[in-house]
């Protein structure tokens, strides 16, 4: 089935849901209200791919680079990557024929160097495109491999290229999240759209709690106030 097909079956289904009828244009109409689709999936796409980490587009042990001298501690994610993945107890790694030699913790921008920790533990960051280490490299860590966990970019929809339905939860979200778009930028069906946004919500939140289903609980970070001695 070619590609703009499948993006009219899902077209129909969002107009079904507004309008309780489909759409039967043809001819230039129907080439304009399949373009009119696809820019609202799109729209609705960068929106949706921004609520969690999802695991159809997420690549584990990610070679960014190969450290090559002891000055660069900045390295350049490439444009198929929407973001590394920043979670608790989560590393980025330097790795040496299979084995790990440093870890950097993945932080908020504002963490990547902390002048009052007293052990200073290697922290790395994402500023702009770039992963940001809190230190350059080591002689020894030279030509180590650069590992971490990254987020791919859910590609834009077009009429010869569907590859973004798969990549999507499923149909629900797609079609409320749109419909929910579509209402609120038309006043005539404005009163339409918390119900939309409300069902909505609820398929999110039932998609990423399956996305991030584990059977691990995160434990709460404290202090390590290990280094203080006892009274002599």
């Amino acid at each position: 089935m070619a590609s703009i097909d499948n993006i009219q079956k899902l077209a129909q289904k969002v107009y079904l849901s507004i309008n309780g009828a489909q759409n039967d244009d043809t001819g230039d109409d129907l080439t304009q209200f399949q373009n009119d689709f696809i820019l609202a999936f799109n729209l609705w796409k960068e929106e949706y791919e921004a609520e969690a980490y999802w695991n159809k587009v997420r690549v584990d042990d990610y070679v960014l680079a190969t450290i090559a001298d002891t000055t660069t501690f900045s390295f350049e994610l490439p444009d198929d990557f929407r973001t590394p993945v920043i979670q608790q107890d989560k590393y980025l790694k330097f790795i040496n024929d299979g084995t790990v030699i440093a870890k950097f913790k993945m932080v908020d921008p504002n963490q990547r160097q902390v002048d009052t920790d007293i052990e200073r533990p290697d922290r790395a960051t994402f500023v702009g495109r770039n992963i940001v280490l809190s230190r350059a490299p080591t002689t020894e860590e030279v030509g180590a491999d650069i590992v971490l966990d990254v987020v791919q970019f859910i590609p834009d929809l077009t009429r010869t290229d569907d590859s973004a339905l798969d990549l999507i939860a499923n149909n629900q979200v797609a079609v409320l999240g749109i419909a929910k778009n579509i209402t609120l930028a038309d006043v005539t069906k404005i009163s339409l759209s918390p119900s939309f946004a409300q069902k909505y919500n609820n398929e999110l939140n039932k998609a990423i709690a399956i996305n991030n289903q584990s059977n691990e609980v995160d434990e709460m970070q404290r202090d390590d106030y290990s280094y203080i001695g006892g009274i002599y």
